[in-house]
């Protein structure tokens, strides 16, 4: 049989790093901490929006080159992730600091998310642009009819999905699995066949990416002064763990030729 060619060995091995590449961006594992590589981010940058580089607090953010006077890095080449402001953690076993955790991402002025969180716009849209939900609570078919010119989404269309989703959390509807009493609203950060959407939660999400926590009776004070960022920034964190949440949802079962190794 005849060995193959060199072209075919170079498309096949781009091929196959592709595929490596494109299994290692699934939304399973912890995210990589790389908020300005993301084309939205770039974008923002280059338009000169503050948000993304904020490490000192939202009264010092600091615009496209401007340098830091601490650390002398400028927004534009600050590559070392000790700079961004990651925020607070939660801990899946204990979820002691909740009240803190909401508290954090009422620093803003609300509105419609812009600048460096102008993404969540997008999956605003996505998830409440929609004709229903489904029954487990996530969003259904897609509402096509758009207002903008060539058929694509206006500023109308951008708000009546922000107010879809102000009314489903205020009157606690169309969320996913049970809810706990506990008198909190989660929005979530879901990964689904059809991509990246937001759904909201009535009890720890485990196994997904919490943004944001609503406290009931709070809906628009949430609104009126989140800040955005803040969300865009817990989107590239890790996934919540703990609880009654300990295992990979996907075991992997060891063959027997590997239980014999270990066992030798």
């Amino acid at each position: 049989m005849a060995s193959p060619r060199p072209a075919t060995l170079v498309l096949a091995a781009l091929a196959g790093g592709s595929a490596f590449f494109s299994a290692s961006q699934l939304f399973t594992g912890p995210a990589l901490p790389v908020p300005m590589a993301s084309r939205v981010a770039r974008a923002a940058r280059n338009r000169g929006y503050e948000g993304l580089y904020q490490p000192f607090g939202p009264d010092t953010y600091k615009k496209e080159g401007e340098p830091d006077e601490v650390t002398g890095y400028s927004v534009v080449n600050a590559q070392r992730f000790d700079l961004y402001d990651w925020g607070l953690n939660l801990n899946g076993d204990k979820l002691d600091n909740l009240e803190d955790y909401y508290e954090e991402a009422l620093i803003g002025k609300g509105g419609m998310p812009e600048g460096s969180a102008i993404f969540l716009k997008d999956l605003i849209l996505k998830s409440y642009f929609v004709r229903n939900w489904d029954s487990a609570g996530f969003p259904g078919p897609k509402d096509r009819n758009f207002t903008g010119p060539n058929f694509q989404p206006s500023e109308a269309d951008f708000e009546k999905a922000l107010r879809k989703m102000k009314r489903n959390i205020s009157m606690k509807k169309h969320y996913v699995g049970k809810d706990d009493g506990q008198g909190w609203t989660w929005l979530v950060a879901h990964q689904g066949p059809g991509g990246l959407t937001l759904v909201t939660h009535r009890s720890p999400p485990f196994g997904q990416r919490p943004l944001a926590l609503i406290k009931d009776g709070e809906v628009g004070k949430f609104f009126l002064r989140v800040y955005w960022p803040r969300l865009f920034m817990r989107l590239h964190k890790f996934q919540l763990w703990g609880g009654k949440v300990r295992q990979f949802p996907y075991p992997v079962r060891m063959s027997e030729n590997f239980k014999k190794q270990k066992k030798g």
